[in-house]
């Protein structure tokens, strides 16, 4: 009895690690794939979501699929990282035996391109740069902390009158006023026109400062507001997919659309 339990754990073991194998061999070939399709400089991380894979490839259907792929160029950013989620893939065996992909049909692709800071605040001209989702509490926090202060370093209540929380950010960064190193908060809402982002800056505020000193700096600080809007072309997102979504996520921009029934290795415009 004891070694039929032994030889069942070591059939379950090897499968096992078959299986996995089998998984292993089939994301790279997909990796490659893709890579040369999208003409990324590495292959993008494939995730093939599910157990077993065995009976998925013999079936030649992938429900769940995930891919990765940092540090990409579209449009005007350098540094944006594509995620995907796909559905109803199909990828037949003999193409995962033969290393010959020549098509991924897929019926559906959600897909995010993820705007890093770094290359925000490059956009910006500014050295360095986080971005915090801002809730309505927040929003409330930040009039009244203006209402309170008449310096004016404290930014404009009004400012903030209208704006959605849905769809503002704050904005942390360091500038050079009066000769010296001062850290600036900017409440900024964001918008997706026309396939481009557009980062509006709504207030600005110091840290500290208040009374004279703090009216002095504010005088400078709102002659540096316009230097945090912008407009980005974030490029086409691939898969032919158009950006129909803009939110702000972990400190980062995400711009995100959703395509159905797209082969992912087709190039743009075939």
């Amino acid at each position: 009895m004891r070694g039929c339990l032994i030889s069942l754990l070591v059939i379950v073991a090897v499968v096992v690690g078959v299986d996995f194998g089998a998984r292993w061999v089939a994301e790279d070939r997909v990796g490659a794939a893709l890579q040369d399709a999208l003409s990324l400089p590495a292959p993008p991380d494939v995730d093939v979501r599910g157990f077993p894979f065995l009976t998925q490839a013999l079936s030649g259907r992938y429900d769940d699929v995930g891919l990765s792929a940092p540090g990409i160029q579209y449009g005007e950013l350098r540094d944006v990282t594509l995620t995907a989620d796909l559905s109803g893939v199909s990828l037949p065996t003999a193409s995962l035996i033969n290393g010959q992909v020549r098509e991924i049909p897929a019926e559906q692709v959600v897909a995010s391109a993820r705007v890093n800071p770094t290359d925000l605040a490059r956009l910006l001209d500014v050295g360095d740069l986080t971005i915090e989702p801002l809730t309505a509490a927040d929003l409330e926090q930040l009039r009244a902390d203006a209402a309170a202060d008449d310096s004016g370093a404290s930014g404009s209540s009004s400012a903030l009158a209208d704006v959605d929380p849905a769809n503002a950010v704050r904005l942390t960064s360091t500038r050079t006023i009066g000769g010296q190193p001062v850290q600036v908060q900017v409440v900024a809402t964001f918008r997706l026109s026309g396939g481009r982002i557009t980062l509006q800056a709504r207030d600005i505020r110091a840290e500290g400062g208040a009374g004279a000193a703090g009216q002095v700096a504010a005088a400078a600080l709102r002659r540096q507001l316009s230097g945090f809007s912008t407009s980005v072309d974030p490029g086409r997102l691939p898969f032919e997919i158009t950006a129909t979504e803009l939110r702000a996520e972990n400190g980062e921009l995400v711009v995100s659309g959703t395509a159905q029934d797209v082969d992912l290795l087709a190039r743009p415009g075939s």
